[in-house]
């Protein structure tokens, strides 16, 4: 909800309108560091498909977007039979390695040019975050789910007025915006690192592998199945639909959900339109009792700042802090594997962390690890139905929004399967991020973007 996105999305837009490409439709492993919240994964993993069968849906991906989908498309239809294949473990992708951090809203949200829709928008995401409380608690998995709000901090003194007038006019709108002076974000964050800051009353933090877990177990309740280790290799359209199981088995669909977000050009999909970002994050060990009092987090709500490649912060409920951010790097030809470095990457934020709090120097990372984004060229979010028989159905490209966006998009993919509008759309069947053109430009336009970002984001590095 920045309102310099603006200003960056069109810049974005146009690099990426030459550069931005696709990819080939080849398959390939994940990055194999874990997360800390991987820690969290069940005991024992669904067993794989060992056999030919035929569904009524094969959803493609067990990540949030897969787990939702599911879930909704069996609360509205009992009958159907459902089943989920997932290459690893439910969990391993984006899902289990993430910031951490619920947000209503959307990177395309637009209060000034577009408020009505926005509104809509933003209303749709907080009850969908509502919604997912209710089911987690439900379960009776504890996910840490804390859904207190959250703030974006304001490093530039000249951002100061613009963003005051964004909260005004999200006032007008309804959306229940604060504004918070130097002092207030300081009293409320414990760092002096920020001119002022942006609250929303919506929105929070959860355990993204509890959250999984949580999902897992609701998606079971409803009678659908889960096979683990059991990549898609590929996928034959038609009436009914083909899906190549680890090269062994062949599963037959009336439909599909695709729902494998920055992962999905190598099933030669969306190649043109989402594409993957690595995106890093760190755990500390857990703060002391004094730790805790020196910093001053009093708060202890979720924030990010206003950097172009924002940092991010939140703090669990047994003190550890999780940050990530200040670093986006693209791998040729939709790469899954990271090639930097983490061991830079986790001084850059260590860094970071002891500027904004110099009571944790000397603290440790337990962990740092990798993850992919999907990411698209100008921010739009990739949620529909399509092909020549209208039963491939699709959700992803969240741009960093994926946990509670992910769950309103399975809502909306069930909708579409029973043939009812949604309130999202605009009597439209699907949102499609722009289309980009192929490689080699690809990795060009993304690399340059990102170096371009950094670039303006220099000033900042230094406190």
């Amino acid at each position: 909800m920045n309102p310099t996105t603006l200003c960056q999305r069109a810049l974005t837009m146009c690099i990426s309108c030459f550069f931005l490409a696709a990819c080939g439709p080849k398959m390939s492993d994940f990055e194999p560091n874990t997360s800390y919240w991987f820690k969290e994964k069940p005991a024992e993993e669904s067993a794989p498909l060992a056999q030919d069968m035929k569904v009524d849906i094969a959803i493609v991906g067990g990540g949030y977007s897969g787990l939702s989908s599911a879930w909704h498309l069996a609360k509205a239809n009992p009958s159907l039979k459902i089943a989920i294949f997932e290459a690893k473990q439910v969990g391993s992708g984006a899902s289990g390695r993430n910031g951490g951090m619920v947000l209503p809203g959307s990177e395309v949200m637009d209060l000034y040019e577009e408020g009505e829709a926005s509104k809509r928008h933003y209303d749709l995401t907080v009850a969908s975050m509502r919604k997912l409380q209710a089911l987690v608690a439900s379960t009776g998995v504890e996910a840490d789910l804390k859904l207190d709000g959250y703030v974006e901090a304001i490093l530039d003194e000249e951002d100061i007025a613009e963003y005051r007038d964004y909260v005004k006019t999200a006032n007008r709108l309804g959306i229940p915006l604060q504004y918070w002076n130097a002092d207030t974000t300081e009293a409320k964050l414990g760092t002096d690192r920020y001119v002022g800051a942006v609250y929303d009353t919506n929105g929070g933090q959860v355990h993204a592998m509890k959250l999984v877990n949580a999902l897992r177990k609701a998606v079971e309740q409803a009678g659908v199945t889960i096979y683990e280790q059991s990549p898609v290799m590929g996928i034959k359209e038609g009436k009914q639909i083909e899906l190549n199981v680890a090269d062994k088995y062949k599963v037959t669909a009336d439909s599909i959900v695709l729902a494998t977000n920055g992962y999905t050009s190598k099933l030669g999909y969306f190649s043109g339109r989402v594409f993957p970002v690595h995106a890093q994050s760190a755990v500390t060990e857990p703060l002391t009792r004094d730790q805790l009092n020196a910093i001053q987090w009093q708060s202890k709500v979720p924030y990010y700042d206003t950097r172009n490649i924002l940092f991010h912060l939140v703090l669990t409920p047994d003190n550890r802090i999780v940050i990530g951010g200040g670093n986006a790097e693209y791998v040729f030809n939709d790469g899954l594997n990271y090639k930097g470095d983490l061991d830079r990457v986790s001084a850059m934020m260590m860094t970071e962390l002891v500027t904004l709090y110099p009571a944790l120097k000397g603290i440790k990372f337990e962990q740092v690890w990798d993850g992919v984004l999907g990411m698209t060229g100008d921010s739009t979010e990739a949620v529909g139905v399509m092909g020549d028989h209208k039963n491939i159905y699709y959700a992803l490209g969240y741009n960093g929004h994926g946990i509670n966006l992910s769950f309103l998009f399975g809502d909306i993919v069930a909708s579409l399967y029973q043939g009812k509008d949604h309130p999202w759309f605009n009597h439209a069947e699907q949102t499609l991020p722009m289309w980009l053109p192929p490689e080699p430009f690809k990795s060009i336009g993304v690399k340059s973007t990102l170096m371009f970002y950094h670039w303006q984001d220099r000033g900042y590095l230094e406190p």
